[in-house]
């Protein structure tokens, strides 16, 4: 590994740009596919610039990834939590003064949790132009110093010029991209997980399909928008039919949404809190009346 003089930017293999903006596009039309993401060819620009500079030792290399993947995950605690928390982050390049190291890349994260059964995706950001800064202490261990994103809108493309070697920020300009290197990491992390809690289900950051009760649509805005704004069981309930789970001081939920017909024809909403044996600890039952959801039943 050479360092480029005059700047001490550190880069895996010399690539032109034009290839580099191609590579990103060819990515980009990935980010819309119904294909499974993590089931998608691993990026060119992964198997070019995924490696430390060789100056740094294994373990050196070991304590800069956990304080990476400690770093982004710490950004994306912002989010509304889930069950598992995982991150996503390809190194494009670094420089390196003293005992400080700076890092360009691009990060993505977020929560996981059980949606129908599936673990997916629940909350958090794509990927993200990242830049970040770690000071080394004697026993080669890595402390942030500075986290940069780039801005929204019509700053993004003067921020990213700001946090980025002119080597790197034509192409994060011209395309925002989703990688599925980024994704394949995400949910390598979500299994991992799984398998530290003995449970075996699908995992996806696809978003899971969701079937919306059918019924009136001012119905369905009070049931769904307007009573579980004041009612934290029906707010943790799914707006679909369907379910999801939820951790609360140690124990596991299921709250499920659910349809169907009362005895005289009118259509009727459930929401259920159950554990995972299916015992129901929480009930309420809703007839669809007109545009008026009415109570019938609760435990």
């Amino acid at each position: 590994m050479k360092q480029k003089s005059g700047t001490g930017f550190l880069h895996r293999r010399i690539l032109s740009l034009s290839f580099f903006a191609l590579t990103l596009i060819f990515l980009g039309g990935y980010y819309f596919t119904d294909l499974p993401l993590s089931s998608l060819p691993p990026s060119p620009i992964v198997n070019n610039l995924a490696e430390f500079p060789a100056n740094l030792s294994t373990e050196e290399q070991a304590h800069l990834e956990k304080a990476i993947h400690d770093a982004i995950k710490e950004h994306r605690k912002m989010y509304p939590p889930g069950e598992h928390l995982a991150e996503g982050h390809i190194i494009l390049g670094m420089t390196q003064e003293d005992r400080t190291v700076t890092l360009y890349s691009v990060a993505s994260g977020g929560y996981f949790g059980f949606e129908n059964g599936i673990f997916t995706k629940i909350n958090g950001s794509g990927v993200i132009p990242t830049v970040m800064s770690f000071e080394k202490d004697a026993q080669d261990n890595y402390r942030l110093i500075s986290y940069k994103e780039p801005m929204d809108g019509a700053g993004y493309a003067s921020s990213i010029k700001a946090m980025f070697p002119q080597q790197l920020r034509d192409a994060l300009i011209h395309d925002e991209t989703a990688s599925s290197d980024l994704v394949r990491q995400e949910e390598a992390q979500a299994r991992e997980y799984l398998q530290s809690i003995g449970r075996i289900a699908p995992v996806q950051i696809n978003a899971v399909e969701k079937q919306l009760a059918f019924i009136p649509v001012d119905a369905s805005n009070k049931l769904f928008s307007e009573y579980s704004k004041d009612d934290a069981f029906l707010n943790n309930c799914p707006y679909w039919l369907g379910t999801r789970e939820s951790l609360e001081d140690g124990y596991r939920y299921i709250y499920e949404t659910s349809q169907g017909k009362t005895d005289d024809g009118y259509d009727q909403i459930t929401f259920r809190k159950k554990q995972p044996d299916h015992t129901i600890v929480k009930e309420k039952v809703y007839k669809i009346v007109g545009p008026a959801p009415v109570l019938v039943s609760e435990r």
